[in-house]
Formats: C-alpha cells, structure tokens, sequence
C-alpha cells in the first residue's frame, strides 16, 4: 500500500540523513536576532490548535520509476492520536492508520490485514526512536529537534539567510550494525558517520519552512519542506508538505497537498479490525 512509503520516509527521517541546503546570500531584511529571542518567538508562533481535520489530501508519490497520485485524510487529536485514511483514485477506501500515544495501529483494509505493535517495533527494526509526539510534530509544522536519538538540548549554530534564520549543527554518529545493514554503505568498514541538520525558519511567522539531516560524506538523505503558506481560521499553516528520500540511486518525493482543511472541529479516531483480518508482523 501507498501508506508504506509514508512511514518509510519517516522511518529515514528518524534514522540519517538530505543533500546539502544551497547557501544563499543574508538578507537584509532579516534582522539580526540572538538563539534565545529566536527560540522565544518560535515557541510563541507554535500552532495553537486542539484538532486538525484534513478531510482531503492530493498525495503525490514520485520516483525514478514514475508517480502516483492518490488521495488521503487526515485527523489529529492533539496529543491524543493521529489518523491517517488513504484512498484509491476511484474513491475506495484501502488503507488506515492510526497513532496513539504508546500503539500503532494498521488496518489495510483491501487485503484485510492488519498491524498493531508499539513504537518499540521502529526500534527494533530500524533503530529509529520514532515517537507520537514526533509524528504529531512533524505533520503539523511543529519545530523540533530531528535528531530523535538525543533528548538533549543541542547547540546550534546560527546564520541568517535568504529566507529566514538556519539552524545548524553537525556531529558524529555511530553505525550500528543495522544501519550499516539497511543503507548498505559504499564503505562497508565505516563505522562513523558525519550528520549535519538544517532547521530553516521563517523571519516573519518563526515557523519551520524546512529541516533536513544529512550524511556529510554521501549523497543519500531526507528531508521535509513546509511551501504555500496559509491564514486557515486565523491560523498560519502551510497548504504543501514535502517529504524527500534520495540516494545515488534513487530519488523519492511524497507530496502533501491540503485541500480542506479545518481547526477545533470534532475528531473521532475509528480504526475497527474485524475479526476476518489477518494479522501481519511487519509494516
């Protein structure tokens, strides 16, 4: 199902790296601000909202080998759950998602199979540290530290640029043997690898307008882009949502285009798995 390369993406995203953001020339009406005033003025700009409901989605799916268009929804109950309904183009229902706090949930309801597992199931397949509070984040241009593995807080280097403010920091990471397994390093006895993240923010809304985390050495890597932003009901928020996955070898672009969307109308999570499924162990 299409749903797959949605969390395959976001399975990337948690676990390495995007091809390096081009550098552009400052601004000039980009003001000078300190890490601390801009860390403020993105906590003031945070999305207030209780529910998102997205009740169509234009999903587009491009790779080398050609696209697919599909459309989906979307409904989030803050801090509570996130579900995700994907239809075919001729308007069947095929597949549904849903993420709570502590499960998952996948019913694919045209082969009528399904999936339940925690978020330990992420970890202990990929390695990736993937969590609700990340997922809910991420979907609803949300800033965030990308680096899921480090709860920490992380200092950031600082520059104006073209569009905003960037964020940056780069440091060195340990390949398990997984990791080293799934992306199939050109240097098999590498056992370090060089991460750089790029957080770019917006001057005027202080909103995320892209993040990316990127393998220093090779050409492979993810990334989300936050375009076409919006007033809907008084609240800021962007009409396309880009995910990307490319390699040497292959290039992947999931594209996320809100058509109607709306805030703080009632949302109920309704993911049944009838008892004909057939339980699967691996997404």
């Amino acid at each position: 199902m299409k749903v797959y390369h949605i969390l395959f993406i976001i399975i990337c995203f948690s676990i390495v790296s995007c091809r390096t953001v081009k550098q552009v020339t400052v601004k000039k009406d980009v003001p000078v601000i300190t890490e601390n005033k801009l860390f403020k003025n993105i906590e003031n700009h945070k999305l207030n909202y209780n529910t998102l409901f997205a009740k169509r989605i234009d999903v587009s799916l491009t790779n080398d080998k050609g696209s697919n268009n599909f459309k989906a929804s979307l409904k989030i109950q803050r801090d509570s759950f996130i579900q995700i309904s994907v239809t075919a183009p001729l308007g069947i229902e095929v597949a549904r998602i849903l993420f709570t706090n502590d499960t998952i949930k996948f019913a694919d309801i045209y082969h009528k199979k399904y999936f339940l597992s925690d978020y330990t199931y992420f970890a202990d397949k990929y390695e990736a540290h993937i969590t609700y509070t990340f997922l809910q984040n991420l979907l609803t241009n949300t800033f965030f530290n990308p680096d899921v593995y480090d709860t920490a807080s992380k200092k950031y280097k600082l520059d104006r640029v073209d569009e905003g403010y960037e964020l940056s920091t780069v440091e060195e990471r340990t390949l398990s043997r997984k990791i080293k397994k799934l992306y199939k390093k050109k240097r098999k006895n590498k056992d370090f690898i060089l991460i750089l993240q790029k957080i770019l923010i917006d001057s005027q809304e202080f909103r995320p307008l892209s993040i990316s985390v990127e393998d220093v050495e090779e050409n492979t890597g993810v990334c989300v882009d936050y375009k076409n932003f919006k007033n809907v009901s008084g609240r800021i928020f962007p009409e396309i949502i880009v995910f990307g996955l490319f390699s040497d070898y292959a290039k992947t672009n999931l594209e996320l285009k809100f058509q109607k969307l709306e805030f703080d109308v009632p949302v109920e999570s309704n993911l049944k798995i009838l008892p004909k499924y057939k339980r699967i162990n691996n997404l």
